[in-house]
């Protein structure tokens, strides 16, 4: 008997650490999904658009509990904007879609690439990791505001100017180049995005492969933003149509 209640007795032991992992997991998935929904959120957006205060992010990404499992959510979910960036197409749709390229581009290539690789020190490491993220949330909130119709790039362009020069002097060793890119809205995150690609420079090579996501995630864009046109002209020649019949 005494066998068969301490075998009990360890079965009950067993279930009680498996249901705690289960809870673990839940909680962390809850709390993942409910940062990134924050993020996500128009909410945010509008304040930043009002409140472009450089500490206000990384106090609500540690607020938000937006940890580093958040990485490739956030990716996903800013790779699956470009049918949502053409649908609320404006003049800023372009640089939007510029935008949401360049910043996957350097997550999917350089980033992943530069984590796989366990080739720098774990301070390094750990610094990337946060300016990756801090990247990724910013990245999805920039898109969420050139959205916005009524986003006025003049007055509430909160990642121009000096937004990222500080971070950028921590990053690089040498001045980052964006020649082909002089506007306001696309130049400081891009010189940005050059400056990270800068500090992994020092530790590995650049994979020269586009990836197949970023390929076909541009190929989407373009397929969508042909049909835009298409309905545009179609429109247009139906209200012209309409207009010689009212004649």
């Amino acid at each position: 008997m005494g066998f068969v209640c301490s075998k009990q007795k360890e079965n009950h032991t067993e279930k009680r650490v498996e249901i705690k992992k289960q809870e673990d997991i839940r909680q962390s998935v809850s709390t993942t999904k409910e940062a990134i929904d924050f993020v996500e959120s128009n909410s945010l957006a509008n304040v930043m658009r009002t409140k472009p205060i450089k500490s206000y992010l990384v106090e609500q990404i540690e607020k938000q509990q937006i940890q580093m499992d958040s990485c490739e959510i956030l990716a996903e979910r800013i790779e699956a904007k470009s049918q949502l960036i053409i649908r609320s197409y404006n003049h800023f749709t372009e640089k939007a879609l510029k935008i949401k390229s360049k910043v996957l581009e350097y997550y999917r290539n350089e980033y992943l690439n530069y984590i796989n690789s366990n080739l720098d020190t774990i301070t390094n490491i750990e610094f990337i990791q946060k300016e990756t993220i801090q990247l990724l949330v910013e990245t999805t909130i920039i898109l969420n505001c050139l959205m916005d119709k009524n986003f006025d790039d003049e007055i509430e362009l909160w990642w121009g100017n000096n937004y990222f020069s500080d971070r950028i002097q921590h990053l690089a060793l040498t001045a980052t180049d964006c020649s082909d890119n002089t506007d306001a809205i696309t130049t400081p995150i891009i010189q940005y995005i050059n400056a990270l690609r800068n500090k992994i420079l020092q530790v590995i090579p650049v994979q020269t492969n586009q990836p197949k996501s970023i390929a076909n995630s541009v190929a989407i864009a373009n397929v969508h933003l042909t049909q835009f046109y298409q309905d545009l002209k179609l429109e247009f020649a139906k209200k012209v149509d309409e207009e010689d019949e009212n004649y």
